[in-house]
């Protein structure tokens, strides 16, 4: 038997049968359930006369009632829906017989399956901006936790950041290759915020949902539940006493913490290094406002990792720093997937625990199955064990639900890498480009791709793009010097290795660039100093295309077996 559609729209209108419920433009009505009953079996036969004996038999199912009780819900209808743009009115009286419904009536199968929550708009000061992505942060965290519609994470609507009342929602939605997007307007005047939302469908049409708020700040915390509330009734037909719970769970009561926090995740989105040590500055003054807020941690965590790999910090002090914010996190809360996330890299970077690398991002996993950092570094986690069916199968599920994001499809990129296709890796490394040009990462995986191929000049063109985007990120001096050095550009290569850049700079990259210049034993060295160093790229030796011709040197087989724990 064909299941009865559910969702329909008309005019302004926007009805769906199956929960009951129509909103005007977005605005839910109050119309009693046996109202709506009637209104959805009028509406399914539109332009047709629906017999009064067929209606009572719809809408009062083996129950006996009088007609007037037609009449009477059909004025309700009436006086809720009022009369069309033309003057007629919605439902027309058909004499002795029953009732009609008149207009156009557009039908939907289904309700949307994916939703991207924008950052909120303002065209205030940068600490609004903050605020408007943070606020998206958090309903991303809460609508995701349901797991009943897929949600773009944080890091692919960042983009959109800053951009004021520039974006058009359903484009942007498109782009992001979701059904539905949540668009929102904030604008803090002293005390008060004024907020603007509404669920905007990307097919076009009217917005499934749409209100205004106009509170004191103080009140933030509960627009946001009404928001998240909102937004998932009109996503979900019926949520569990459970999933309302993970819905409505606030990470703290501290409106001062939560800002704090907000603005350390916008800083932290920028990647490049003063910018993570500014969000370090304002995770940190979180933790002082709410020591029992989780998220902060688990930021901190998240920023001596970045600090790590981009040499900001040495790679045992960075490791040893982000272990502490990791324990903290999940002492306060063991449910959440990023200090989980955390906690998994740093069991491979800092003791080259593989098994317990995957067993917290598996963790990580099983408790979001709908985020996109757990499956991405599983994925590399897995490329790195040789697994790469499984690191194949973990990648493809992060694109599926982040399809837009650098970090994602740089990784790909690495797999080919690995893999030795390094065509594939070239054309994955340009659409990382593509996503972001003003991102370094774009140029670097561009660069390696085009320097595996032995294109080494437009390799050094990319790296040098990719140096100069970098704002201090101490990794890609050495990368720009190996590049120079395959290019045949010897003397501007070692005039890396003599300069203070490469005193602070990561002994395995710094290897690398020993190797360009055929200096094979002092690369050997280097890489015995990145292991006692703990310098993170010292786990990818053994699938490094950099390090091919050493293999199957004895002492780099040797130290390459001593890392993977074999």
């Amino acid at each position: 038997m064909t299941e009865r559609p559910s969702l329909f729209e008309f005019g302004p209108y926007r009805l769906d049968a199956r929960r009951r419920l129509v909103w005007r433009q977005g605005v839910l009505l109050d119309v009693p359930p046996r109202a709506v009953d009637l209104l959805a079996a009028l509406v399914e036969e539109a332009g047709e006369v629906v017999p009064k004996e067929e209606l009572l038999r719809r809408v009062w199912p083996d129950t006996f009632v009088e007609e007037a009780n037609l009449s009477v819900n059909v004025s309700i209808l009436r006086k809720a829906l009022g009369g069309q743009s033309d003057g007629r009115p919605w439902i027309q009286t058909v004499a002795r017989r029953g009732y009609r419904f008149l207009g156009p009536v557009r039908v939907h199968t289904e309700a949307p399956r994916s939703l991207a929550v924008l950052p909120f708009a303002s065209l205030g000061l940068e600490e609004d901006r903050a605020l408007g992505l943070g606020m998206a942060d958090a309903l991303i965290t809460r609508l995701a936790a349901t797991g009943r519609v897929a949600v773009r994470p944080t890091g692919t609507v960042r983009r959109f950041a800053g951009a004021g009342a520039d974006i058009d929602p359903v484009e942007a939605g498109r782009q992001l290759g979701v059904d539905a997007v949540l668009d929102g307007r904030l604008q803090r005047s002293g005390t008060r915020l004024r907020l603007t939302v509404q669920l905007v469908p990307t097919r076009g049409g009217a917005p499934l949902w749409a209100e205004h708020f106009d509170e004191e700040v103080s009140h933030l915390f509960a627009v946001e539940d009404r928001v998240a509330e909102r937004v998932a009734t009109a996503l979900v037909a019926e949520l569990s006493a459970e999933e309302r719970q993970r819905l409505g769970r606030r990470q703290t009561r501290s409106l001062e913490a939560y800002q704090a926090y907000c603005r350390g995740r916008f800083f932290w989105g920028r990647f490049s290094r003063p910018w993570v040590e500014k969000a370090m500055q304002c995770f940190h003054e979180a933790t002082t406002h709410d020591p029992l807020y989780a998220l902060p941690y688990a930021g901190l965590a998240d920023a001596f990792l970045a600090a790590g790999f981009a040499a900001a910090l040495r790679p045992r002090e960075a490791w040893a720093l982000a272990e502490d914010s990791s324990r903290r996190a999940l002492a306060l809360d063991d449910s959440l997937p990023e200090p989980h996330v955390s906690a998994g890299l740093l069991r491979l970077l800092q003791n080259w625990d593989w098994d317990g690398a995957e067993r917290e991002l598996r963790r990580a996993v099983d408790l979001s199955p709908s985020s996109t950092a757990p499956h991405q570094w599983l994925g590399l986690v897995l490329d790195l064990r040789g697994r790469r069916d499984e690191a194949a199968r973990a990648l493809r599920r992060a694109e599926e639900m982040d399809p837009l994001s650098m970090v994602v499809s740089a990784l790909v990129g690495l797999h080919h890498a690995f893999g030795g296709d390094h065509e594939a890796e070239l054309a994955h490394a340009r659409r990382t480009l593509e996503l972001d040009p003003h991102q370094f990462l774009g140029h670097w995986a561009v660069g390696g791709a085009l320097q595996n191929l032995g294109r080494h000049d437009e390799a050094v063109g990319e790296h040098f793009a990719a140096r100069d985007l970098a704002e201090g990120t101490g990794f890609m001096e050495p990368v720009l010097a190996r590049s120079l050095a395959l290019a045949g550009r010897v003397d501007e290569a070692r005039a890396f290795l003599v300069g203070p850049e490469a005193a602070g700079a990561s002994p395995y990259q710094v290897a690398t660039v020993h190797l360009a210049l055929g200096e094979t034993e002092r690369a050997v060295d280097l890489l015995g100093d990145a292991a006692e160093g703990r310098d993170p790229w010292i786990v990818i030796l053994a699938v490094d295309p950099m390090m091919r011709p050493l293999h199957s040197h004895p002492a780099c087989a040797a130290l390459a077996r001593r890392v993977r724990g074999a």
